[in-house]
């Protein structure tokens, strides 16, 4: 029944001139972490269309997306949108509401005209009936320049900037801790080089990266330091909430992400993302 996936977008909104750079590298994040074609991948008035694919849970580690929707696709007529509710919609039960966004404003419909036909249909033709009060679902209609799109859910991300527009950083992975610190500053739109002196398992960090991460091991902190010089980066992101070396902290701009976090609330995130 799913056709399409619509991709809702947050921050880079807010980029101003620079909105078309951030949307570039959100569309080539995408189709590097769901392996899908970046062509198939199109931009539509602040959202991303692409078509439905199984492996659409791996649109949650994709860091600047909100949200997604698994959609029906149809043409943006009256009678068609109503035809294609009362498809998504026949199984179902007791209550209902419709939500309806007219982007395209060529539509000969108002949102609130779209939303009172479409409901009128619905009840006509089903055992539901609408309610403004707490539905048990809510039918989305969006119509935008290229067709309507018609879901019942969102599904949540996790938001932020696309992993690449900052950077790169050295992330110390020492701990648990210092792999939830790299995935925040990762949905902050940073690119990590991974660093320690001891071997640690960071394929958590790979799940949600877009690009190839390795991480390179040193016998001393002196040897991290040479790294980091040849690099050119002065920043140094830890999951820790000690002091660190402090000749470290002379080298580098210590960022420490966690330093609001309770053990409790780390291990809340952790899994979460673990999920993903």
């Amino acid at each position: 029944m799913t056709t399409h996936i619509l991709l809702r977008c947050g921050e880079i909104f807010l980029k101003g001139k620079n909105y078309l750079t951030f949307e570039k590298l959100l569309r080539q994040n995408i189709a590097v972490l769901t392996a899908t074609n970046k062509k198939d991948i199109v931009p539509l008035r602040g959202r991303f269309i692409l078509p439905f694919f199984e492996q659409h849970h791996l649109l949650r580690r994709v860091f600047g997306l909100v949200s997604y929707s698994l959609s029906i696709k149809i043409h943006p007529q009256i009678d068609a949108i109503c035809a294609a509710a009362v498809s998504l919609l026949q199984d179902k039960k007791k209550t209902f509401k419709i939500i309806t966004k007219r982007s395209d404003k060529r539509f000969p419909f108002t949102s609130p005209e779209i939303t009172a036909r479409v409901g009128k249909y619905i009840e006509e033709k089903t055992a539901l009936r609408y309610t403004k009060e707490n539905p048990r679902l809510i039918l989305q209609i969006e119509i935008n320049n290229d067709g309507a799109y018609l879901f019942t859910e969102s599904i949540p991300c996790f938001g932020g900037l696309p992993t690449g527009s900052e950077g790169p950083v050295l992330l110390l992975v020492e701990n648990e801790q210092s792999r939830l610190a790299g995935l925040l500053m990762m949905k902050r739109g940073i690119s990590l080089l991974p660093v320690g002196l001891h071997d640690y398992d960071i394929s958590l960090l790979q799940k949600f990266s877009p690009f190839p991460l390795q991480l390179s091991l040193f016998s001393t902190y002196s040897e991290l330091k040479q790294f980091a010089h040849q690099k050119k980066i002065n920043i140094l992101v830890t999951g820790s909430f000690d002091l660190v070396e402090h000749d470290l902290s002379r080298h580098f701009l210590i960022l420490k992400p966690l330093l609001a976090f309770d053990e409790k609330l780390i291990n809340k995130t952790l899994l979460e993302y673990q999920n993903a």
